[in-house]
């Protein structure tokens, strides 16, 4: 894979580009092929933020988190190696809900998209909807797994920050983001998508994939600061 015509794609208006939809197999252990690719997530400032690289360490998106900042989005997305780089997509967490919203562009451009990131009722499973750049308007699931991971590396069975992306129709094994651990105190973790359906929706599944692990995260450090307790 080469780092330089992706960061074109990604980093270029969105408005007016096209590319094919190439769709991979499904399978429950994905395999890391040539339609595959690989990005790897790092922690920063004091593990509060991600940085997003490709395979080949290229620095692809900086992801700031806020908790407490008043009106400003929990995630933002900036398409390059700092937070000074330009806001491409944001996620907000709603208020006394467990849903988000996801916006495509930067909030203050009238012309960003948005959209809903909703929990399935009694499940942990998240949803979302996107057009292609076919103009297909198409459904894909967040999912939990303690099975599904990348190449041969296998998530915790224990560990609730491993999440797996499908196509809500086909089932189609879309992503895989696996969580790194405790193997390094600087990386988060990796994603794998195996599909090519464009930069608006890499940088879809980035955001609601860092989303829900920032979800995790609160809920992890809300359980330590009151003792242990759910």
């Amino acid at each position: 894979m080469c780092s330089q015509p992706y960061l074109d794609v990604a980093n270029a208006a969105r408005p007016g580009s096209q590319s094919s939809a190439e769709h991979s197999s499904y399978s429950d252990i994905p395999p890391t092929t040539h339609s595959s690719r690989l990005f790897h997530v790092y922690h920063r400032r004091r593990k509060l933020d991600f940085a997003i690289t490709t395979d080949e360490k290229a620095p692809l998106a900086y992801v700031r988190c806020s908790t407490f900042t008043i009106g400003k989005p929990d995630l933002t997305y900036h398409a390059g190696e700092t937070e000074d780089a330009p806001i491409t997509a944001v996620c907000k967490f709603i208020n006394f809900s467990r849903h988000c919203k996801v916006g495509l562009g930067n909030p203050e451009d009238p012309n960003t998209v948005w959209e809903d990131l909703m929990r399935h009722k009694l499940t942990t499973h998240y949803r979302f909807e996107i057009t292609l750049q076919t103009g297909e308007r198409r459904a894909f699931v967040w999912k939990r797994t303690n099975s599904v991971g990348i190449g041969e590396e296998t998530p915790s069975k224990i560990g609730a920050k491993n999440f797996k992306l499908q196509d809500e129709l086909t089932e189609e094994l879309v992503a895989v983001y696996l969580n790194n651990g405790a193997k390094s105190w600087k990386k988060s973790g990796k994603f794998q998508i195996n599909v090519h359906y464009g930069a608006d929706f890499d940088t879809m599944v980035f955001i609601t994939g860092l989303g829900l692990l920032e979800k995790e995260r609160r809920r992890e450090r809300s359980r330590q600061a009151s003792g242990g307790g759910d």
